[in-house]
């Protein structure tokens, strides 16, 4: 039986997946195995992933959560892409209470009836991976999560079809781009193995409510422990109205201003300060109750920072705050942000127009995005990656943004955010957290390093053993300069060589007025031809190929 599911749903998903990866492929190449890319216009690239989503959508659990993850790796797939599958959610079906109820029942060796004092057997929340019943447990309302029923399995024979659709398209897609595939499948499964496993919430409460004790203004709800296990939670319920329904805050009486810059600085501090951040920060999971508490819901994505991380954040953050472009293109190379063949002179280029228009408050934030993504495009010719706790943290910051543009819809995130980063910093600089031998060691060690390798150069360079690359782009940069200075050459020559015919022209016929006026014109010519600055290399318009 286990394997007639198996090659069912092998068949099914190949079937569904098949005319979106051979067109994938298409664009790559003019066919499967000759010619160049093809391309589509930007409405056709929409209309592909709205019929990719949908897909996904039809193809159940394991496909709606592997689009919410591709939805945040906009460094491997485009915008348009990940636009449409931000719009996927959780929207299932929810499955019998006899089945909720014998899960349950399965787990914990009592049905629900016997251990609450009241339950309802109607779920007020379906999801991919689980439903919420709402009950009552020694006279407090609380929340009843159980995990789907059969889902285990579902996920692990997808995950199988999916290895097994990469090792196919490996012959057809470059490596560097295939390695990217490869790592978001690997957190793919990280992810659900823990989503899958309701200890791992009640753990990531617990962290969380630890770290956030000391502001009144974030509540964590309590879990049940003894009643949570790998496939049940029961949690403290909490009513309140959803950080996006404005008109519900306005009756509570709460700032949308207020509510923005709380959502940034706890989060900032979750980052700066903790560690360790509740990864998935949509409107749905965030609530505001009557006593105007930000309260946080689903703790199943949760990400930590190791030291060295946290640290190279706060260098970059810092960077951030100062407009010290080195130093964020030096963060970029540090966090693994960028493949060290990525040209610096680029990379800086692009971060300091991102910069610059954050910066800028006449720029409206569609425009911001448009400029964005412009860079960003200009990058997939090339082996970008990015880690995968930074896709994590980007999506959730890109979520708060989010939620406060709903608010303003002029919101500048980077001038928002810069003074309460400036007030953390500051609060790290003098806590004391770490003792002043410890961090005099950390500044030796660091001026240790930085000697060692300066003199690594030196040596090489002595040997004539010191190697310097030219990275792709500059190539293309310098061709296209060539190509236009070759032209203006040649333009130049020819207006030299009709200067002198028209000054031979007119000795023969001695007409000096029209031998001034004609030298006035070529004149004019040249001046403007020398003076007409070389264009820019610029990002794509999002028409170009799928894959570069």
């Amino acid at each position: 039986m286990k394997l007639q599911f198996t090659i069912r749903r092998s068949i099914r998903v190949f079937l569904a997946l098949a005319p979106f990866i051979i067109s994938f492929l298409r664009d790559w190449k003019s066919s499967l195995f000759f010619g160049g890319p093809r391309t589509l216009t930007a409405p056709e690239h929409l209309e592909r992933a709205t019929r990719l989503r949908n897909c996904f959508s039809n193809l159940g659990p394991s496909f709606i959560k592997a689009a919410q993850v591709l939805a945040q790796r906009e460094d491997i797939i485009p915008e348009v892409y990940c636009r449409e599958f931000r719009k996927l959610q959780d929207q299932v079906p929810p499955f019998p209470s006899r089945a909720a109820a014998r899960i349950f029942r399965d787990s914990l060796g009592k049905s629900p009836n016997k251990i609450f004092d009241e339950f309802d057997p109607d779920p007020i929340a379906a999801a991919s991976l689980g439903q919420v019943h709402r009950a009552v447990f020694k006279g407090r309302p609380v929340a009843v999560k159980i995990l789907r029923p059969g889902v285990e399995e579902l996920v692990s024979t997808d995950l199988r079809v999916v290895r097994f659709l990469l090792v196919l398209a490996e012959a057809f897609i470059d490596e560097n781009l295939m390695g990217s595939f490869r790592a978001v499948l690997h957190e793919y499964e990280r992810m659900m193995g823990q989503e899958m496993d309701f200890r791992n919430e009640l753990k990531n409460a617990g962290r969380l409510r630890h770290n956030l004790r000391n502001n009144p203004r974030v509540y964590v709800p309590l879990f049940v422990p003894a009643l949570t296990t790998r496939k049940t939670a029961v949690i403290e319920y909490i009513e309140g109205v959803r950080v996006d329904d404005v008109e519900g805050l306005r009756r509570l009486d709460v700032s949308t201003e207020d509510l923005t810059q709380l959502l940034i600085e706890t989060w900032v501090r979750m980052v700066v300060v903790d560690g360790f951040i509740h990864a998935d920060p949509h409107p749905g999971n965030l609530l505001v109750d009557k006593q105007k508490r930000l309260v946080l819901l689903d703790f199943g994505m949760a990400l930590e920072f190791s030291e060295r991380t946290r640290l190279e954040l706060l260098k970059l953050v810092h960077a951030v705050t100062t407009n010290d472009i080195d130093s964020i293109v030096d963060g970029f190379y540090t966090l693994d942000m960028v493949d060290p063949g990525i040209n610096r002179g680029v990379l800086r280029d692009a971060a300091q127009t991102l910069l610059e228009i954050q910066l800028t408050t006449d720029v409206t934030p569609r425009q911001i995005q448009e400029i964005a993504q412009d860079i960003i495009d200009t990058f997939y010719k090339f082996p970008l990656r990015m880690p995968t706790n930074l896709v994590y943290l980007f999506r959730a910051s890109s979520l708060i943004e989010g939620i406060a543009m709903q608010y303003n819809p002029r919101f500048n995130a980077l001038q928002a955010a810069t003074p309460i980063i400036r007030e953390m910093l500051r609060e790290i600089a003098f806590s004391g957290d770490k003792p002043m031998k410890d961090r005099i060691i950390d500044g030796a060690k660091e001026f240790y390093t930085t000697t060692r390798e300066l003199a690594e150069v030196i040596h090489r360079m002595e040997r004539e053993q010191l190697r310097i690359r030219i990275h792709e782009a500059d190539i293309f940069a310098l061709e296209r300069f060539f190509n236009i200075l070759y032209r203006r050459l040649v333009s130049g020559g020819a207006l030299g060589v009709l200067a002198i015919a028209v000054t031979f022209i007119g000795l023969q016929t001695g007409s000096v007025f029209a031998l001034v006026l004609a030298l006035l014109a070529i004149m004019v010519l040249f001046i403007l031809l020398a003076l007409v600055p070389i264009p820019r290399t610029g990002g794509g318009d999002g028409t170009g190929p799928y894959f570069k």
